[in-house]
Order: C-alpha cells, then structure tokens, then sequence
C-alpha cells in the first residue's frame, strides 16, 4: 500500500549553456590613436623648434652689473648673441669662466630671464690685507691680487682692521697685479688669529724680506717671531705657546723655521 503526498513536487532539471558574448571594437579606434600620436609629435616638434631654432629664446639682452669698462667689453666677446639660446646657455659654467678669468671677483651670478634675458652679477673681492712697499700701500684680496692703491689717513680710516704686510723688497705694483698666492693671504690671517686670540699677543705688523717663504711678525712687545710660512701655522704657533709658558725672556726675536727646535734671543 503506498502513501502519496499531496505537496511533493517532482524536481525538475534543467541544462544551461553558458553563453560568452564578446563586444567587437567599434569602428575609429586605430584612427583616433594615429591622430593621437600625430598631434604628440606636433607638439614635440614645435617645442624643439622654438626652443632651439626660433629667435623668441635666442639670448637678445645681457644686463652687467659691477663690471668695469674692460671686463664689460671681454664679456660681451666671451657671449656668442646669434647662436646662445637660453636653454643651452649654462648659467653655472659661465660664471666659473668669469672667477677663472678675473681673480678679483669673489662671486659672480648669473640669471636667466626668460624667455631673451641674462642678468650677470660681479661681487668683488673685498681687501684681506694691506701691503706696504716703499710706504706704498696697496689693499690686496683673498687671492693676492691688488685691487688698488690707498693713502695711510684712508687706511687708519677705512682699513685699520686689516693686517698690514711690509715688504722690505719695496716693488711697485699696479691694479690687478697678483703679489702673493692664496696661501699666503691664509697663512697671514691664521698666525694672526691664533697669536692673539690662543697666546693672547699683540700683532703690530707683518714683514717680508725677499720672499714670501718667511713670515716675520713684528709684535707690540718690540720682539720679532719668524715663521716658516710653507709649513703648518697652527703646529708653529702651538710650539710657540710651550715655549713662552717656559717662561723664558725674549729680547729680539724668537725663530720657529726648524721643525722641533725653538730659537731665540
């Protein structure tokens, strides 16, 4: 005897194909990345003409401030006007050119102001030092080069900070002439600075026999102190130091040109 229910239904199964519908590119693509490419290579070309080959970037007006006549006149030779464009003309290795040509700059700027403009600044070298040759007296730069000639009310004036170097040689020389190297210009500014801020001594002034190979400091004490001016400055003045802590008297002079020996008198 069977028993039927009456709310079963039969499970019915059904197949699914699965379909994949693929869209077809429209039509125009490969004509709209042609025409893409084409307006890129417009622009490309058009900016490589106008910067390199229209006179819109070409370098038209150079503005020089704190040249002389002379340099002026170099500089405008050193720029090529109908070939330098702007964003070939390099600003940096132009400026070098000037500092390697005229030792007396202490710095020189250079700005592009686009789109035809160079503005070129010379800083000069301010005076590190006076030299006196046959009272002569001339202010004389960071690298040794005379940047002119001033009278002693001028440097009591203006200069009397500077140390004073006395050539004994007495030789005359005119602006721009290069009198000692920038070793030297170092080597007077350190035993300067140590002798009177390290050993607490008065400097009165700087002298030169016939070389700059020797440094004589004349002293406020009335004394003399010789150094070897191709050596250490600050090894000299440290040997010095031991040797005035030794208490010794010093009439004349005290010598330091020889490596591990003090002389004096």
């Amino acid at each position: 005897m069977g028993f039927k229910d009456e709310n079963f239904k039969p499970r019915i199964r059904r197949n699914y194909n699965s379909v994949l519908h693929v869209k077809t590119p429209k039509k125009g693509g490969a004509w709209r990345l042609w025409f893409l490419l084409l307006i890129f290579l417009l622009l490309l070309g058009g900016s490589v003409y106008l910067l390199f080959f229209s006179d819109y970037f070409r370098v038209k007006e150079v503005v020089l401030e704190g040249a002389t006549e002379e340099m002026e006149t170099e500089i405008n030779e050193m720029l090529t006007w109908e070939t330098d464009y702007m964003i070939m003309f390099d600003a940096n290795t132009f400026s070098s050119s000037l500092l390697n040509r005229w030792e007396e700059l202490a710095d020189v700027k250079v700005t592009k102001v686009w789109p035809c403009k160079l503005e070129v600044l010379l800083i000069a070298e301010v005076p590190k030092l006076v030299w006196n040759s046959d009272t002569k007296l001339f202010l004389i730069n960071s690298a040794g080069i005379v940047l002119g000639r001033i009278e002693e009310d001028e440097r009591l004036a203006k200069y009397n900070d500077l140390s004073v170097v006395d050539d004994l040689s007495r030789l005359y020389f005119e602006d721009g002439d290069k009198v000692v190297s920038r070793d030297f210009i170092f080597f007077v500014d350190s035993v300067k600075s140590d002798l009177e801020n390290s050993i607490k001594k008065e400097v009165e002034a700087f002298e030169v026999v016939e070389t700059t190979f020797e440094l004589r400091v004349k002293m406020r004490e009335g004394y003399s102190i010789y150094f070897d001016a191709l050596r250490d400055p600050q090894t000299q003045v440290e040997k010095l130091n031991i040797f005035f802590k030794g208490g010794l008297f010093v009439n004349e002079y005290v010598d330091l040109r020889v490596p591990g020996r003090v002389y004096y008198k």
